[in-house]
Order: C-alpha cells, then sequence, then structure tokens
C-alpha cells in the first residue's frame, strides 16, 4: 500500500510540473551589427545599377510571373527561333552610354563575341556573377579587381540583339542561376 501511495504522489506531482510548463516557441533573433566610427570592417556592398541616370530599362527579364504582354516583351527572336531574355535590357535612345560595375570583383571574363559584342563578367567573394553585353569598348582586363562603381566600358550593339540598336545587356547569377536583376537592386549582393 505504501508503494502504492508513493507512486501516485509521485505521479501528481509530475502531473502538476508538467501543467505549469509553458511549451517551446521560436522567438526570432535578429543579429544587428553596427559599424563604429573608424571601423575598418567592410560591410557588404548593395547592388547597384550598372548605368545612370536617364538610361532606361527597355527589355525585361523573362519571369513567367508576368502577364501575357510582358512575357512577349521578355522574349528574344533570334534566327526564326523565340528565347527567353535571361537578362535585362538597358538603352538610352540608341546613344551611346558608359557602363560601370554594379558591385566589387574580379573580372573573370573578357571575350569579344561575334554575336553578342564586348563580354565582361565580375564575380565577387560570394560566387555571385554580372555579365555585361554588347559593349562596343571596354575598360576593364581579364583577372582585374574592380570597385563598385567603376567603368567597365561603353554600351554599344549586337548581333543577337539588333533591334535593340545600341544598348547594355545585364545578366545576374548565382550558382548558375540567372536571376532578374530588377528584384535585386539596391539589396546586400551576398
Amino acid at each position: 500500500i505504501s508503494s502504492l501511495v508513493l507512486f501516485l504522489v509521485g505521479a501528481g506531482i509530475v502531473q502538476e510540473v508538467l501543467k505549469n510548463l509553458k511549451p517551446f516557441e521560436d522567438v526570432p533573433v535578429v543579429s544587428v551589427e553596427t559599424k563604429k566610427q573608424g571601423d575598418n570592417n567592410e560591410t557588404s556592398e548593395v547592388l547597384q545599377k550598372p548605368v545612370k541616370e536617364g538610361v532606361k530599362v527597355s527589355k525585361g527579364f523573362y519571369d513567367t510571373n508576368l502577364s501575357e504582354k510582358e512575357l512577349e516583351n521578355a522574349l528574344n527572336y533570334f534566327e526564326g527561333v523565340y528565347r527567353p531574355n535571361l537578362g535585362i535590357d538597358f538603352s538610352k535612345d540608341n546613344k551611346a552610354f558608359e557602363v560601370t560595375a554594379a558591385f566589387s570583383g574580379t573580372v573573370t571574363k573578357k571575350d569579344n563575341d561575334a554575336l553578342l559584342g564586348w563580354i565582361v563578367t565580375v564575380t565577387n567573394e560570394t560566387g555571385v556573377s554580372a555579365t555585361y553585353q554588347s559593349l562596343s569598348e571596354v575598360n576593364v582586363e581579364k583577372d582585374a579587381v574592380i570597385k563598385q562603381g567603376d567603368k567597365i566600358g561603353t554600351s554599344g550593339e549586337n548581333v543577337y540583339e539588333s533591334e535593340l540598336k545600341n544598348h547594355l545587356h545585364f545578366i545576374l547569377e548565382k550558382d548558375n542561376q540567372a536571376l532578374n536583376p530588377e528584384k535585386y537592386f539596391n539589396q546586400e549582393v551576398s
């Protein structure tokens, strides 16, 4: 009988403890670091447009969430085939304009392509890459380390998107996946 009484008392204590316990709750924790004056630690850059004011987007990124008319405008027609535009195109009334680095990084490609014009690719330390196509002249060399805002080159024309005349084709990629640059402008490059 005493064993039964001890068991029941123990079970009652355990039930009372369990009843008073609160369930585990996820609490969001945000770590915010502030840069103190004189602190040399670099903060992550935000993606900037590779062009100055007055240069507009003439052809957008092909995204299945677009309206039918926007989807049609985001296709490239070449040699009888429609292909999705996996970058965005900037133009300025068929006038040449300066093209600048959207973020800091290393020039991993510099090539003069018969269809696409001069091509420059810049890759940062997190593996994000920006490709600048349809350049008429290039101001950087392969393997050069450049800073955000440095001049990459000058816009130009190419055979692949000849209907756009003088323009810049800008591609943003991470892990070989094309991203819509317009969704990432003014966001951290990482």
